[in-house]
């Protein structure tokens, strides 16, 4: 095969990957629950909590680098989510010049309670794959968070 060829059946598989993936999202809308999303819950205290629940003891400096924001727009955020009880401030025991953001019960509840409907519709789906296709899709799943990873870390250096 040619390398010309070989990118013509990636671009067609990227294309059916993203088609494909647009139709679950269409056909999943009609089976899920609504999504029970404060009204006072931005997008960005979303990933702010999301963040925080998957690196506990994270600091303000070190969030405002992964979410590619200054630190000073990061406090902002930081001060309206703990405002609201979901996330809390702890000084670090081995320094006391650092900050570390824990979420709280309150905040993990929240989150909680928006994954419930996406994971029952999931849970659904994946009911009816056989063994081998969930080994299949756990596989190619770590390896894309593998990859994701690897981004991730290449990023970081820059």
């Amino acid at each position: 095969m040619t390398a010309v060829h070989d990118a013509a059946q990636r671009d067609a598989a990227l294309a059916r990957l993203a088609a494909t993936e647009a139709e679950l999202h269409a056909v999943a809308i009609r089976f899920l629950e609504p999504l029970p999303m404060p009204a006072d819950l931005t997008l960005r205290q979303l990933q702010v909590l999301t963040l925080v629940r998957h690196t506990p003891g994270v600091s303000g400096q070190d969030l405002a680098t992964l979410l590619g924001v200054s630190t000073p727009t990061t406090s902002g955020i930081v001060d309206r989510v703990v405002g609201k009880g979901w996330v809390e401030r702890e000084q670090d025991p081995l320094d006391r010049r650092r900050v570390m953001l824990r979420l709280t019960p309150d905040g993990d509840q929240l989150l909680a309670d928006l994954e419930r409907p996406t994971r029952l519709g999931k849970d659904l789906v994946l009911e009816r794959l056989s063994d081998g296709e969930i080994e299949d899709l756990a596989r190619l799943m770590e390896r894309m968070r593998d990859v994701a990873l690897e981004i991730a870390a290449e990023l970081d250096k820059d």
